[in-house]
Parts: structure tokens; sequence; C-alpha cells
């Protein structure tokens, strides 16, 4: 095989490149340095020049990967519109990432191959995710239980996500409706909190 020639920074976007779609095609168990340089036309130790073991390769995967979702959430929930809207619009784009990436989202909330402990970025990408969504709460209940609905947002999107992803429960065409139903839940559930803690 013919190496391509990168410059320093091109050589690790390559390799990060191809470990994302290696990723989605072998699995992360199974992904190899070696696959990831042959597959992005460069040397077996150029990996190695970037990154010190395939963990830290997979922790920059993570990294990146909360870094979209929270760039999608962001986006999507428009600061303007109905809360109940901003809430299932952020739901919708949380459930849409994991039905697109499936194994980078397994990747991103397992510890079996990340230890996010052990990489700052990747850690903090993940906090500044749910401060995405934590930051919508804010917006749209101002007085409520403001840490138990960021919770169960997230609790149901994420779960409803594993599950279509691991028991196949519905395809992409449900998740705006089912995203509008958990969000007209959650408000709802957030308002009877709010009567009940004025009275």
């Amino acid at each position: 095989m013919r190496r391509a020639t990168y410059h320093h920074g091109d050589a690790r976007n390559a390799i990060l490149g191809s470990a994302r779609r290696l990723l989605e095609q072998t699995g992360a168990a199974t992904l190899s340095l070696r696959q990831v340089a042959e597959a992005a036309g460069l040397s077996r130790q150029a990996p190695y020049n970037h990154f010190t073991n395939k963990e830290a390769l997979l922790a920059e995967l993570v990294r990146d990967g909360f870094v979209r979702l929270a760039a999608k959430i962001n986006s999507a929930a428009d600061p303007k519109g109905a809360a109940e809207r901003q809430l299932a619009a952020a739901g919708e784009a949380y459930i849409t990432f994991a039905l697109s990436e499936p194994t980078l989202f397994r990747l991103m909330f397992s510890r079996e191959l990340v230890e996010l402990a052990k990489h700052p970025d990747a850690s903090m990408a993940a906090d500044d995710t749910l401060k995405a969504l934590a930051e919508i709460i804010r917006r749209i209940d101002r007085r409520g239980d403001r840490k138990g609905l960021v919770l169960a947002s997230w609790s149901i999107v994420h779960g409803y996500a594993v599950l279509c992803i691991e028991a196949e429960l519905e395809g992409r065409r449900a998740v705006r409706q089912r995203a509008t139903q958990f969000a007209g839940l959650l408000m709802g559930g957030g308002a009877t909190a709010r009567r009940r803690g004025n009275r």
C-alpha cells in the first residue's frame, strides 16, 4: 500500500477519522492501532506519535463524541422556543446522535475500555454535555427541582436510545414523536412537582 504524506496535524486527524469509521465497522474491543494506521495510509508507528496506546485513542473519540453531542443539543433547542419544544428538540438530537453512531455512543458511556477519570479532556466534555441539558432545564423551569428534572430527562432519552440500539425497539421514524411525548411527560411532571412545592 502506498503511504499517504501528511503534515503532523493532518496525520492526527487522518488517524482519528479512520478510527471513527472503523469503530462503527469493527467495534471498540477489536479495533487496533495497526488497523487504524493502515486505513489512514500511514505507517504502523504513526498512531503512537499521537496517542500513547489504544485507550488514549478511544478516549479522544469519546471526547469528540461528547463535544459533538453537546453541540447538537445546544443547536437543536432554540432558547426562544416554547419550553416543551426545547426539551423535545434536545431529546430528539440526543437520540438521533445515538442511533447514528451506536458503537461510539456505547463507548462514550462504557468504562470497560475507557476510564474517563484517566482522561480529563474526555471527562470534561462529558460534563459539558450534561451541562447543555441542564441549561435547557434552567431556562424552562426556574423554580422546580432542576437536578431531578435533568436526571429524569437524561434517563428517559438515554434509556430509550439504548433500547433502540440494543433491542431494536423502534426505528428512526419514531424518534421525533417519542421525544415530543417524553418532553410532555417531563414538563407535566415538573409542573406537578412545582405545585406540591408551593403547598
